[in-house]
């Protein structure tokens, strides 16, 4: 791996980046000690837009097997995550006709939680996790889990042993995969002809428009519009046919692909029009971006260093990966948390990457003695508002920084 300096889609040169946000640690490698600072490994992270075909997309790609298969990030530890499964789960099955005969494939399936909510609706499933400890917590679920990386092979074994799949889903593990034409070939030796993809992922659209630059870490080697996606799925044989939008993770799209020839709905073709409309792929619109970074970025270290200085004292919320990005490019903010609130028993007790910043369950906010929570998670803004009900009760205030820093 290393330098990454062609597109994944079409293989053309790269221009220079638009944003750098330089050398960070991996987004989801929590140090267990202290001691291992001095060992922890940095990684450039700058995105550029292939002039082609528009696709957004790291510079450098770190191995997925340093990445993935030893896991720290779990779906079910939030309340949104859950009963957006369950939804969607309901609404697949209905839209499909899945019965007890029909066979759910989920790619990077995690915990099972989605697959769980599929199992409800009386489908078949299978998991694919890469992560062994997720994967085996899957199948202590109830879920059977397959634990290997999608590709061309995976997917050739899976239906030799378990039939062809009528519905694969890809949950916000596009934006993961190096290569998108393998993966896309392994859907088509295990997807019935009538069969569906449905990937879900970050939209770039909302990414943009939301500030939402911490959610770029090295994990997510592509930034997604359709723009790029159409182009990818007609060099497969398949069709975008749908498209919705969800509010899931800071706004994500759910795309619908089908084989062969097939008309696209009105809302992929007005969401394809729009982007088309409003240039966001164009160099200058990428580079205005990145200047709003870099104004973001002062607004929200000079917000947190007057609350500091006027006597408040500061804890997190969130130990996500978008935190750590945040945390890397604000250090000043990531120094004035005494730690940092998390619902993961797999986090606590660690420290952040890059930052060190303790990691500690949530009923320890009282101890803490803070002011002020930063809002880490800021996605799951209005649910982590909820749950800390009893920090405002008690004179708290929350800041949250994207996408526009405030007090609330």
């Amino acid at each position: 791996m290393g330098d990454h300096t062609r597109c994944r889609i079409c293989a053309t040169p790269l221009p220079a980046p638009f944003l750098d946000l330089g050398a960070m640690p991996l987004a989801n490698s929590f140090l267990a000690s202290l001691d291992d600072a001095a060992a922890e490994p940095r990684y450039p992270l700058a995105v550029a837009s292939c002039g082609r075909c528009g696709l957004v997309q790291l510079t450098y790609v770190v191995p997925a097997e340093t990445l993935y298969r030893d896991y720290i990030y779990v779906t079910s530890t939030s309340d949104v995550v859950r009963v957006h499964a369950d939804t969607l789960a309901g609404s697949l099955a209905a839209r499909y006709g899945w019965s007890p005969d029909t066979l759910v494939v989920e790619v990077a399936s995690n915990d099972g939680t989605v697959l769980r909510a599929v199992q409800r609706r009386g489908a078949r499933v299978l998991g694919i996790e890469p992560a062994l400890n997720i994967a085996s917590i899957a199948e202590a679920a109830g879920v059977p889990t397959v634990p290997e990386f999608f590709d061309a092979t995976t997917a050739a074994a899976i239906r030799e042993r378990h039939g062809p799949a009528a519905a694969i889903l890809g949950r916000h593990v596009f934006a993961h995969v190096d290569d998108v034409h393998d993966f896309l070939r392994g859907v088509e030796t295990l997807l019935t002809p009538d069969g569906v993809l449905v990937i879900e992922v970050p939209y770039f659209t909302e990414l943009i428009d939301k500030l939402e630059f911490d959610t770029i870490y090295h994990e997510h080697l592509s930034y997604v519009a359709l723009t790029p996606i159409t182009r990818l799925c007609a060099d497969h044989g398949l069709s975008l046919v749908d498209a919705e939008m969800v509010g899931l993770h800071g706004g994500s799209v759910i795309m619908h692909i089908q084989r062969g020839p097939r008309a696209a709905s009105a809302r992929v073709e007005r969401m394809l029009a729009d982007e088309g409309r409003r240039g966001l792929l164009r160099p200058e619109s990428l580079a205005a971006f990145a200047s709003r970074v870099t104004a973001w970025k002062a607004r929200f270290e000079d917000l947190v260093a007057t609350t500091v200085a006027g006597g408040g004292r500061l804890i997190g919320y969130g130990a996500a990966a978008k935190a750590n990005t945040l945390l890397n490019y604000c250090p000043d903010v990531a120094r004035a948390l005494g730690a940092i609130l998390d619902r993961s028993p797999h986090k606590h007790g660690r420290y952040t990457p890059g930052t060190h910043v303790p990691v500690v369950p949530v009923d320890e906010w009282m101890a803490a003695k803070a002011t002020h929570m930063v809002i880490l998670a800021w996605n799951l803004r209005d649910e982590i508002v909820r749950q800390m009900k009893p920090f405002a009760d008690a004179g708290g205030h929350f800041i949250v920084p994207i996408p526009e820093p405030e007090i609330v």
